[in-house]
């Protein structure tokens, strides 16, 4: 697909502040071939802000200890009828592919609402490869850059440090001793330490958080992602695929709101 077509696909389902080409990313076909893919879970946010009274609907066809069959349809209004759908698509994994496991529903559920999101035009775009049919790739997470620097601790670290350190660490009781024997007092339990990377900071972030985190820049200085997020939710994207400043609580936060407002597409 050429940088002209790429540009020019924001122009379907267009979302004012969202761009879904800034989240493509390149994969590798099985016969080699470079393609473009969209991950389900920027489908399921460009949906949901495109369509906020949308609806997506997933069904088990048929499911046993070997397989898993799901059907996905999408709906432009939650009130439309049954059959008024814009998008359908059907998914099967089986469990004896070891790539899937015992998660060989979650994937099958995966993949069927990526396809149908893609049957609706919210990725159609970009499924280049079939929609990597013999793939894991429906829910492949994205990878973010690294982080510039570690040492830069924010209201978030020390929220989350303090509440760790506010939990009282029980003294172990002394044992009677002769007089003859010296005691030596336990070292003292450290306090915990506040996250030094973006991992460490979705790892232990809630999602009330990430919406108390404040930006400290730029023109929404001294809003809150919360802010953004009912406000101008298009934006959030920016900060996911383009903050490279020192705050990184305010990347998490931003992933963090992306990745909840997926799961409520979902």
């Amino acid at each position: 697909m050429s940088e002209l077509n790429v540009n020019a696909i924001p122009a379907i389902n267009a979302v004012d502040g969202f761009n879904p080409a800034d989240f493509v990313r390149n994969t590798v076909g099985d016969e080699g071939e470079n393609d473009l893919y969209l991950d389900v879970k920027y489908r399921l946010l460009w949906f949901r802000l495109h369509r906020p009274n949308g609806k997506i609907e997933p069904e088990i066809v048929q499911l046993d200890d070997k397989s898993a069959v799901v059907c996905c349809k999408v709906y432009a209004d939650k009130t439309d009828p049954a059959d008024q759908f814009i998008g359908k698509a059907y998914s099967q994994r089986f469990s004896t592919e070891e790539r899937f496991g015992d998660r060989f529903l979650e994937i099958a559920e995966t993949v069927a609402k990526g396809r149908a999101l893609a049957d609706a035009g919210y990725g159609t775009q970009f499924c280049m490869n079939g929609e990597a049919l013999t793939s894991i790739i429906a829910d492949a997470p994205v990878k973010m850059p690294p982080d510039e620097e570690e040492d830069h601790p924010s209201s978030v670290a020390v929220s989350f440090a303090a509440a760790q350190s506010a939990t009282p660490v029980p003294a172990p009781k002394q044992q009677a001793k002769p007089q003859s024997q010296s005691f030596t007092e336990p070292p003292k339990a450290s306090a915990p330490e506040p996250p030094k990377t973006v991992d460490e900071y979705l790892q232990v972030m809630t999602v009330d958080q990430a919406k108390m985190v404040k930006i400290d820049f730029g023109k929404f200085s001294g809003w809150t992602l919360g802010d953004i997020a009912m406000k101008s939710p298009g934006d959030l994207a920016w900060y996911v695929k383009n903050y490279s400043g020192h705050n990184l609580a305010l990347k998490a936060g931003a992933i963090k709101l992306l990745e909840a407002a997926g799961q409520m597409a979902s």
